[in-house]
């Protein structure tokens, strides 16, 4: 009886333990969800007031602006959703039908160095998901084929297409944590009818890049050429959801 009674109180324990631990996480788990930030009139900050960032909650997204071409990277936000239209002009819109007025973000990648985001504290946290989907430009680009970049699956619809983004994090002190890679796009299944271009809010968890300061976004594309991808480079986030793990309660 007195071993039985033992074990009983330490998986009780353990219980308590997991249980407490949960609810901590729970209780210092935020959101950024860029509903708060202001948009102009066409739907979309793209960097042009030469601010050179945007904050929401705890995160600063950086972006760079070239005046002398209205060009970009880095991160904008915007809450266009037009789901048809074909071509670099649509480029603020994601593909998911459902999105409606919300509002998220862009992330282009830049031709003069990282872009990254940044808690803005210089604290490090555990980002525990976010939410990812496609640019409509990039979507109908996989999907259609233009000018610049092929149609994803080629004629037969066998070619093994893909495109993904790998969202690295690092420490305060600019140290590498861990990274994750996560397919925008994927035409390599034996079953053609399981290939697909993300057009949903998909939510990724990012638990395995440890406590972060910062993020950044890269991307590599089955279709590459003489100057790097052709896909365009872009996706749309949300939802970015942390823990507070320096918060005492």
């Amino acid at each position: 009886m007195r071993n039985s009674f033992s074990l009983v109180t330490v998986l009780l324990c353990v219980l308590f333990f997991v249980t407490s631990c949960s609810k901590k996480d729970d209780v210092n788990l935020q959101t950024i969800d860029f509903e708060l930030l202001a948009v102009p009139s066409a739907g979309y900050w793209n960097g042009s007031d030469a601010t050179g960032s945007f904050t929401s909650s705890d995160m600063k997204f950086y972006n760079q602006y070239n005046a002398a071409w209205s060009s970009w990277s880095g991160f904008s936000y915007s809450q266009k959703n037009d789901i048809t239209s074909a071509g670099f002009e649509n480029e603020f819109s994601v593909v998911d039908l459902a999105n409606l007025k919300n509002k998220f973000a862009l992330f282009y990648p830049s031709f003069d160095g990282d872009v990254f985001a940044q808690f803005a504290n210089n604290q490090d946290y555990t980002i525990r998901s976010i939410d990812l989907c496609n640019s409509t430009y990039a979507a109908l680009s996989m999907k259609n084929g233009n000018a610049f970049s092929k149609k994803f699956g080629g004629t037969t619809g066998t070619d093994p297409d893909w495109f993904k983004v790998t969202i690295t994090g690092y420490d305060h002190n600019n140290k590498l944590i861990g990274s994750k890679e996560v397919y925008l796009a994927d035409f390599r299944f034996a079953d053609s009818s399981n290939d697909f271009i993300l057009n949903k809010w998909t939510t990724v968890d990012l638990t395995s890049l440890g406590k972060v300061n910062k993020i950044t976004f890269t991307f590599a594309s089955s279709d590459t050429g003489a100057y790097g991808i052709n896909t365009p480079t872009y996706v749309c986030m949300d939802n970015i959801r942390y823990i507070m793990d320096n918060v005492n309660l």
